[in-house]
């Protein structure tokens, strides 16, 4: 008689685990081709080809495939700056946990509520904490070459530089230099390392979790 039961921390199947387990494994191919379809969409709206006038029709097709999708994740405005949607991050990484926890389970027909945690905390820091952090730091080693080089077209590059990481500046003043005045050289040098300083902090400190939620017997 099939029956599903919990064994030692593991989901499990009966008799009927290898049917479950492909089907896991075929969800996982769709969900991963699926999020191709949203990588290609996202390039594709980058790109204009030479004498392109409207819209490509191929963009257009994929609009339709995962726009329906991708607008669930609209309404997260702190991920909204100026040009900048980093919105859809949050859609593939949602994808990208769905995909691995139906792998694990293709693959081994179990998995544990410890590795599921671990995944979801490693797609988060590939897919969202990671580029983020990536993004902030990349800016600010653009605005910080603009502090030391100056040009006739400096001031309209900080900004726009600053409508990007104004916050983030503001932020790092109030954190180190509350009711201090300083140049804008050194805030920006002091954002800089200290988003550095985080990165490796934070990546480190993923990596120690992630290992601890895989020994999780539950």
């Amino acid at each position: 008689m099939d029956e599903t039961y919990y064994n030692g921390g593991l989901f499990s199947l009966g008799n009927s685990s290898k049917t479950v387990m492909g089907i896991a494994a075929f969800l996982a191919t769709l969900v991963s081709l699926y999020s191709m379809l949203i990588w290609l969409r996202i390039v594709l709206t980058w790109i204009r080809l030479p004498g392109q006038m409207g819209e490509n029709p191929l963009v257009r097709f994929l609009g339709k495939v995962v726009d329906p999708y991708l607008n669930w994740f609209k309404g997260i405005t702190s991920l909204k700056r100026s040009r900048v949607d980093l919105t859809p991050l949050v859609a593939l990484a949602i994808l990208s946990v769905v995909q691995s926890v139906l792998s694990l389970f293709g693959s081994y027909g179990r998995i544990t509520v410890g590795m599921i945690l671990a995944l979801v905390l490693n797609t988060l820091w590939s897919f969202l904490l990671s580029p983020i952090l990536w993004f902030i730091i990349a800016l600010l080693a653009v605005r910080l070459f603009f502090c030391y080089k100056r040009g006739p077209n400096s001031i309209g590059y900080i900004k726009m530089l600053d409508s990007l990481v104004g916050g983030v500046l503001n932020w790092v003043q109030r954190l180190f230099y509350r009711n201090r005045a300083i140049n804008d050289r050194q805030l920006v040098t002091t954002s800089l390392i200290f988003f550095v300083v985080v990165y490796f902090a934070s990546s480190s400190l993923i990596r120690v979790l992630a290992t601890a939620f895989t020994r999780l017997t539950f």
